[in-house]
């Protein structure tokens, strides 16, 4: 049992629309007991309680990352970083400088787009290695991965001569494979290879999840293979081992383990839950193959629409059948038309991610009240010019529309995509709140920013709606269980948001950070 903790002489945002503003807060044991001002609660207090001085700190519900692939996002902490190379030939360098002569090399957040110039990197740039290391280095978005020839020679031949013949492994010029797997032949290619190598949250958690906790994150909405999801399945059982609350999509290509367990969306616990499936429609942006509609303005992209409708309609039927709610990724218009033309073969509760490119037409279609959009303006401020110089300045006033996707009435929430971006919640509110290019200071497309006091019910009581767990978090409400932060500095006042820290956080009404 938690006990019971209280706070006082705070400012508590409650979320609650008839009374957002307290300043004592009584938790006992795992929920809110009671809300109200300080000098109410003298009689209530216990001799054993925890009491705190807020000392006029501010008080959210706890924050929810809507989006994170939590087992790759750990395995940054051990994985090599390119994210800061600037060139290819400093990429390089960067491995040669880790490479110690061991059989595996693993790397993340290299970004051609972001190179002094545009170059993809080759497997022939890694020929220093010796023919024993395996190196695999993945891209920032996640949807490209730069490999050696040693890892061509572990892969299904019959595979990768399909993912030759359709391009999603280019060839150079004297007709051996340049070193790059793209969209789906990461998963048919890459993913069998590696996928044994266990992240470390599940032999270090309280390390892992600690990380989380530091950013204000009380709940996640994770995206995870079948097999990690039965690990933090048996993790979750041992109470001192719990991170955040844990909601779960799995992925498509893992759907067989899934139906045969007969597992179903909802009905999970407070903490931890099987929410359905996740697909992808398109590539990405920083690939170059987002699915849109009109021509890419650069010759190195393509659009990437993964199914057909016949293939589409009949992944949604399955779903149906199995009551699998579904999370579908959506970057290009393309893609959203899509999944707008095949919803009539669904009946359970689809949400769609990134949502990045949404014309005129499709925001007059009348489906977007019963869906849940999942934005990640973390991103923003990285792919603006990109997005101009691939897809045209001209087209871009339909980009990242977060005010029109809010105006459709559509329940809009908020992630990180980490590992793609960093977990920290007020770097997606300063994008999206001022949309500003990196190093940069000036507003694009300032009309559609959103509040903050929309940024932070994307972060604390629409994520509970999309998972229907309103009435347990979200708010900070007399019988909702005990999930919130103590911050640095009022959201609702300062500008300066990337300054704001996490001083405490409280799950489940048990304090599991603090630096007070």
């Amino acid at each position: 049992m938690a006990g019971q903790i209280f706070l006082y002489n705070g400012r508590i945002y409650t979320g609650d629309g008839k009374k957002p503003w307290v300043s004592a807060l009584l938790i006992e044991d795992q929920y809110i007991s009671a809300i109200g001002e300080s000098h109410e609660f003298s009689p209530s207090i216990s001799r054993d309680s925890i009491t705190i001085d807020l000392e006029g700190r501010i008080v959210l519900p706890g924050l929810c990352d809507c989006h994170i692939h939590v087992s790759d996002w750990a395995k940054k902490i051990t994985q090599l970083n390119l994210e800061d190379s600037s060139s290819r030939d400093e990429a390089v360098q960067m491995i040669r400088n880790e490479y110690k002569g061991q059989e595996w090399l693993l790397g993340w957040g290299w970004n051609a787009n972001a190179w002094d110039e545009y170059l993809m990197p080759r497997a022939s740039d890694l020929n220093f290695l010796s023919p024993h290391t395996k190196a695999v280095f993945i891209n920032k978005d996640y949807h490209t991965a730069w490999v050696n020839y040693p890892v061509f020679d572990l892969m299904d031949t019959r595979i990768l001569m399909k993912n030759i013949q359709n391009g999603r492994v280019p060839l150079d010029t004297s007709g051996k494979p340049l070193g790059i797997i793209k969209e789906d032949a990461l998963n048919e290619l890459i993913s069998p290879i590696i996928r044994n190598m266990e992240s470390p949250v599940f032999h270090e958690p309280e390390k892992i999840f600690k990380e989380l906790f530091k950013q204000g994150i009380t709940t996640v909405h994770a995206v995870e293979e079948y097999d990690n999801f039965i690990k933090y399945q048996d993790l979750y059982q041992d109470l001192s081992k719990r991170g955040p609350r844990f909601r779960s999509y799995i992925y498509w290509d893992d759907y067989k383990p899934v139906e045969s367990m007969m597992m179903s969306s909802g009905g999970g616990g407070s903490w931890f839950e099987f929410l359905g499936m996740k697909i992808f429609l398109d590539g990405s942006l920083g690939s170059r193959s987002a699915a849109i509609r009109f021509d890419y303005t650069d010759t190195t992209a393509q659009s990437f629409l993964k199914y057909s409708r016949e293939e589409l309609d009949g992944i949604l039927s399955k779903a149906s059948r199995n009551h699998w709610d579904m999370m579908v990724h959506v970057i290009g218009d393309a893609a959203l038309e899509q999944i707008f033309n095949s919803l009539h073969k669904y009946d359970g509760k689809c949400r769609l991610e990134h949502v990045q490119y949404i014309p005129e037409d499709l925001l007059n279609r009348t489906l977007w009240r019963n869906l849940t959009i999942c934005i990640n303006p973390s991103h923003l401020p990285g792919d603006i010019h990109l997005a101009e110089k691939i897809w045209g300045k001209d087209n871009c006033d339909h980009a990242y529309n977060y005010r029109d996707l809010w105006n459709t009435g559509a329940n809009v929430i908020i992630g990180s995509d980490a590992p793609v971006e960093t977990v920290n919640p007020w770097k997606a509110v300063h994008a999206a709140v001022f949309r500003y290019p990196e190093k940069e200071e000036k507003s694009w497309y300032p009309e559609q920013s959103l509040t903050i006091d929309e940024c932070i019910d994307a972060l604390t009581i629409h994520p509970s709606l999309a998972a229907g767990k309103e009435h347990l978090v979200g708010k900070l409400l007399p019988g909702m269980l005990a999930d919130m932060i103590v911050i640095s500095d009022d959201p609702f006042e300062t500008e300066d948001f990337l300054s704001i820290e996490t001083l405490m956080t409280i799950i489940d009404g048990r304090i599991v950070y603090s630096v007070l």
